[in-house]
C-alpha cells in the first residue's frame, strides 16, 4: 500500500466518508446500520469539533478510513465531567487489518490530549480496543445509560496521571439518539 495520510476531514470529503462508514458496517453483527447517518448528525451538534474527525487516505486522495470523537458527559451525584466518545471508527472492508483503524484512533487520541480532554469512552470489540489501551469502563465506575455487555464498553485515560477520576453514567448528546 502507498503512504497513508491522516488529516482533518474537509467538507468535500463528507459524502465519501459517509460511504466508507456505510461499507465498513455492512454485515457487522453488533450494529444498527445507521453509523453513516450518525456522522452527519454529530456534525450538526453544537459541540462538534472538526479537529476530532479524521480520514485516512492514499496519496491519490482515496479515503480508506474515517473516525470521529464527540463530547459526552459522565455524571454522578458528586460530579459531571466532559470526556469524548470514539464513534464511529470505520475502514473499508478490503483495507481492514492493516493498522488503518489504529492509526486513526491514535491520531484522534493525540488531538484530544492536546485539547485537554481527560479520557475517551468507546462501545466496541473488546479484544481490539484493549490492545489500544482501553479497559472495561465499569472497572472505573463508568456506565452506559442503557444495557450493553460489560466487556464491550471501555474507557481510556489520555493522561498518565489524570488530575481527577471520572466516574458515573455516560450521557450522550441528542445526535446519538
Amino acid at each position: 500500500m502507498t503512504q497513508l495520510l491522516i488529516g482533518t476531514i474537509v467538507e468535500s470529503e463528507y459524502e465519501l466518508a459517509k460511504e466508507v462508514v456505510k461499507q465498513a458496517f455492512l454485515g457487522e453483527e453488533h450494529t444498527d446500520g445507521n453509523e453513516h447517518e450518525l456522522i452527519g448528525k454529530v456534525r450538526k451538534s453544537p459541540t462538534y469539533n472538526a479537529e476530532l474527525e479524521v480520514v485516512a487516505k492514499t496519496e491519490s486522495g482515496k479515503i480508506l478510513g474515517h473516525a470521529m470523537m464527540s463530547e459526552v458527559t459522565v455524571n454522578s451525584d458528586e460530579q459531571s465531567n466532559v470526556v469524548l466518545a470514539l464513534a464511529p471508527v470505520s475502514v473499508l472492508p478490503e483495507y481492514q487489518n492493516r493498522g488503518i483503524g489504529k492509526a486513526l484512533i491514535e491520531a484522534l487520541e493525540y488531538r484530544a490530549y492536546e485539547n485537554g480532554y481527560i479520557g475517551v469512552v468507546v462501545l466496541g470489540h473488546s479484544e481490539y480496543y484493549q490492545k489500544l489501551g482501553y479497559h472495561i469502563a465499569s472497572d472505573f465506575d463508568i456506565y452506559m445509560p442503557f444495557e450493553v455487555p460489560d466487556e464491550n464498553f471501555m474507557f481510556k485515560y489520555l493522561w498518565d496521571h489524570p488530575t481527577k477520576e471520572i466516574r458515573g453514567t455516560v450521557h450522550y448528546p441528542e445526535a446519538f439518539q
